[in-house]
């Protein structure tokens, strides 16, 4: 379960973010910085999902030191 406080961590990091960028997946189509940030905010299951990866990565990069 992601928290409030992630949400908000994983949202302004995501703002911080290029306007280029674009993620994809298998199964969905690109998404745009906005479009991330629009689920994200709305804290649907994209939105949760993308705060998960994003996490996720936090987590792996904070082991490696």
């Amino acid at each position: 379960m992601v928290t409030k406080e992630e949400f908000e961590l994983v949202e302004k990091r995501t703002e911080a973010l290029d306007e280029r960028l674009r993620v994809s997946s298998m199964h969905l189509e690109n998404l745009s910085k906005k479009e991330m940030l629009e689920h994200i905010k709305s804290k649907d299951e994209l939105g949760r999902q993308l705060a998960e990866v994003q996490l996720y990565y936090l987590k792996k990069l904070k082991e490696r030191r």
